[in-house]
């Protein structure tokens, strides 16, 4: 069989890397081909590049109409790649389109400005009636797989879709790197017996709690606070000038290796995200032996972890991140091996099995109809 893996042209969001990877292996054996959308190539030429959320619906509507006929199997993975028409077309949903649904209030309250609130309010208004026009209708004529059981939910409210499997992600356990002085540019060796406490994702500011990282920081002077990862807009909110003294912020694309030095030199690992997906860095960190610290208001990371076992789970507010840090460090060698057990439940050759076998049922449906 003819497949073709296309996702938004944002490679670097959401694990899509990743993903690809795993979906190469599973699809073993057909003729498959990779390719990342050129929004340019979808809006029409006599609009303004740089006013292009505000044609959207121009955007998704060429796009839906794109022909990928030659291929017998189309897989989908963001959102915007999803109203693709295809007779066998399988949506993997990783993320549902939240900034405007369930985080919406607090992304309106971050704009300053009575301006920057309408125009991010008209966006909003935008991207709904382009999703319920091209989006919504194509979810329910395709096939849809859902990571986690947080996006199923989300799919049911907004969306009114109930027929989905799921299929969670992997994450693969890990050798750990010494603890000693490595060779990177970061010196991450704890300081006179100081604790390492751990922040690592897309940082972006209110959806991964950075803001109530950074309190909790101030009200926890004796430990080491490392809040890292790839650049996102919010970030520069923050002004690093200000910033506690027990915080270093780094911003970069990160190697296997950096990461991998980070996770095994923390001793607590700060998952604070609103309403996560699914939330892949918690269960890495698990994968190095290291409790997360989470707040109740999480999503799939409640689901994906075990309160006082493998992390705990919190109110959003400093004082409680700060409670739960001082559990997790006293209880880490009770935790370290559930934590463990807890990252081998989610490996990705679990991943690559499930896909398989969605398609091959799809193959001997095809083959009947």
């Amino acid at each position: 069989m003819r497949v073709l893996i296309l996702a938004d042209g944002r490679k670097k969001e959401g694990g899509n890397n990743e993903i690809i990877n795993h979906l190469i292996n599973a699809l073993d054996g057909h003729k498959l081909l990779i390719k990342y959308i050129n929004s340019e190539k979808y809006l029409p030429g006599y609009l303004p590049r740089k006013w292009k959320d505000l044609f959207r619906i121009f955007y998704l509507a060429k796009l839906s109409d794109a022909d990928f006929s030659e291929f017998d199997i189309i897989i989908t993975l963001q959102p915007d790649s999803h109203c693709i028409r295809h007779r066998n077309h399988i949506i993997y949903f990783q993320h549902h389109i939240k900034q405007y649904y369930d985080l919406f209030w607090q992304s309106f309250k971050q704009r300053k400005g009575i301006r920057k609130k309408m125009v991010y309010l008209l966006l909003m208004v935008i991207c709904r009636v382009a999703d319920s026009i091209y989006l919504t209708p194509n979810l329910k004529r395709s096939s849809v797989i859902v990571n986690s059981q947080t996006v199923g939910k989300r799919l049911k409210k907004y969306n009114r879709i109930s027929n989905f499997s799921i299929i969670h992600p992997g994450c693969d356990i890990v050798e750990p790197v010494s603890q000693a002085r490595s060779a990177t540019m970061y010196d991450l060796r704890k300081k006179n017996g100081r604790f390492f406490i751990l922040a690592f994702s897309r940082l972006n500011v209110i959806q991964k709690g950075i803001n109530v990282i950074i309190k909790t920081a101030y009200i926890m002077p004796n430990y080491d606070f490392v809040i890292a990862g790839p650049y996102d807009t919010t970030i520069e909110s923050i002004d690093s000038q200000t910033l506690p003294s027990n915080v270093q912020l780094i911003i970069k694309e990160f190697s296997n290796k950096e990461k991998a030095e980070l996770f095994s030199n923390c001793d607590v690992f700060l998952a604070p995200y609103i309403d996560e997906d699914f939330g892949i860095t918690p269960l890495e960190a698990n994968a190095y032996g290291k409790p997360v610290v989470y707040c109740d208001d999480s999503g799939e990371i409640v689901v994906l972890q075990k309160h006082k076992d493998t992390g705990f789970m919190c109110r959003r507010i400093p004082q409680e991140i700060a409670k739960g840090i001082e559990y997790c460090i006293k209880n880490r060698e009770y935790m370290k091996t559930l934590c463990i057990d807890n990252a081998s439940k989610y490996k990705w050759n679990k991943f690559e099995t499930s896909f398989r076998t969605y398609i091959n049922k799809l193959k001997i449906q095809e083959q009947r109809g």
